[in-house]
């Protein structure tokens, strides 16, 4: 730590804003924004110490130019001069004229001094007071996100730029010192190599379409791969911590580990703690610790409560069997932020989660037959009760084949039609509109209400 400080010292401002300029011509500050909107369903874009923009908005994109339309550019410029000049606070979130939107301001120092900021907004699905604001709550936002996530977005996203600049600089130091030692070069190596290892790390948790299982296998295997460690699991207690789960594990070559997931397990005394739990061989470790260390069969132990809020309580366990391992500050801090990609991956999959179970919910309940059909291939993404018992199928069993011929999947607009089933020898209201579905491909949405008795009484009517 004393080696960074001393490097940080001999920093001007001629040295940082050159450096910033680089982070923005790199794409750096726009993937990183990218990734963070992508994880937590925020919208986010950057500007300098003067307030200029240096990246464009990220967020979902049919929602952006919404967002942009709903801030108050006095209420931001008040933020960022406020948050500049402060020297108690770095970030700030503030309600707005709408209930559920916020808007958030993350200042990043170099010596004390701003050199940027982040500008974040966020649509809340869990604001109760309703009272008292101007408008009514934002509607009809996929990318919405919790009160408390927020401000842990932010918090993060912060960190992550504040280290981000710290490791540049320490580079630039270490090229404008002409390398001054090979010591410092593989330091920076090391650094780099970190650097990229995060970046493989978020790229699987964002790309994962595989079962939770397996995408998280795959970064336990990174992270695992990387430290050169024994094993990486991921367990999660229940509600009364009464037991656990093995969500995933990953094991080096040679390496046999098998923990019981049950209160008896010696892993299960660890699972209590809220703070980063550091044990290696040369911690000062109690007896009831080294016999914990001991019946893992482990020599070096880290483990790191995950936050996820709506998940329950989770914990990364990343553990070493070589003799007298003992843990580096470096890699400390490397597991630190590799388990933040995790939280906040897995917090924003679970909430997606949510979102899809209470629309589906909805559906199952609108008094029609319900049938969601992809216009890109024609696939049946969802259908309710009612649209089996109409074709007679089992549920997942439906037919696209039969569905496309019967309702029509040429849908360009909004639209009405009647037809007759000849399978049911039945009328029907057939109701269509183009949407968006969750994934954000475009879908064919199509709602049928059996009309045949008011066929049949308007036919009586008319004889």
């Amino acid at each position: 730590m004393s080696h960074l400080n001393n490097q940080e010292r001999v920093f001007g401002m001629q040295d940082v804003v050159p450096l910033i300029q680089s982070l923005k011509d790199g794409g750096v500050l726009e993937n990183l924004q990218r990734c963070f909107c992508k994880m937590a369903n925020v919208f986010l874009y950057c500007v300098d110490k003067d307030g200029f923009p240096l990246t464009e908005f990220s967020g979902k994109e049919d929602e952006i130019l919404r967002i942009k339309e709903l801030i108050d550019r006095e209420q931001l410029q008040n933020m960022l001069a406020r948050i500049g000049e402060s020297t108690l606070e770095d970030q700030a979130i503030e309600t707005t004229a709408y209930p559920n939107f916020r808007l958030a301001v993350a200042t990043v120092r170099v010596d004390k001094k701003p050199v940027l900021s982040w500008v974040g907004c966020g649509v809340l699905f869990d604001e109760e007071d309703m009272e008292d604001y101007e408008n009514a709550p934002l509607e009809g936002f996929t990318s919405v996100i919790s009160e408390r996530q927020l401000a842990r977005t932010i918090d993060a996203l912060r960190d992550m730029t504040d280290a981000l600049l710290k490791e540049r600089l320490s580079v630039v130091n270490a090229q404008a010192a002409d390398r001054r030692s090979r010591y410092l070069e593989k330091e920076m190596e090391e650094k780099l190599t970190r650097e990229q290892t995060l970046s493989r790390l978020m790229q699987v948790m964002i790309d994962g379409k595989e079962p939770e299982e397996k995408t998280i296998y795959k970064y336990l295997k990174i992270v695992g791969e990387f430290l050169e460690l024994s094993v990486a699991a991921l367990y999660r207690t229940s509600k009364n911590n009464n037991c656990i789960e093995m969500i995933s594990k990953w094991c080096a070559k040679m390496v046999n580990w098998e923990i019981e997931e049950n209160i008896d397990s010696p892993v299960f005394s660890l699972l209590r703690t809220e703070k980063t739990l550091v044990l290696s061989a040369k911690s000062m470790l109690g007896a009831k610790e080294k016999e914990t260390i001991q019946a893992l069969g482990l020599k070096a132990l880290i483990l790191i409560p995950v936050e996820t809020s709506v998940l329950g309580n989770m914990y990364a366990c990343f553990g070493a069997k070589e003799k007298d391992r003992v843990w580096e500050l470096s890699e400390i801090r490397f597991l630190s932020d590799a388990v933040k990609i995790l939280q906040y991956s897995m917090a924003g999959r679970a909430q997606s989660d949510l979102l899809e179970a209470k629309l589906e919910r909805i559906l199952e309940h609108v008094g029609a037959a319900v049938c969601v059909r992809s216009l890109k291939t024609g696939d049946i993404l969802y259908a309710n009760k009612e649209m089996y018992q109409i074709f007679d199928k089992e549920p997942d069993m439906l037919d696209a084949g039969e569905v496309n011929g019967v309702l029509g999947l040429a849908v360009q607009a909004e639209g009405n039609r009647e037809f007759y089933f000849t399978k049911k020898k039945r009328w029907y209201d057939l109701h269509y509109e183009e949407i968006e579905w969750m994934d954000g491909s475009p879908a064919s949405l199509s709602t049928l209400r059996d009309c045949t008795g008011r066929k049949k009484n308007g036919r009586k009517k008319t004889t």
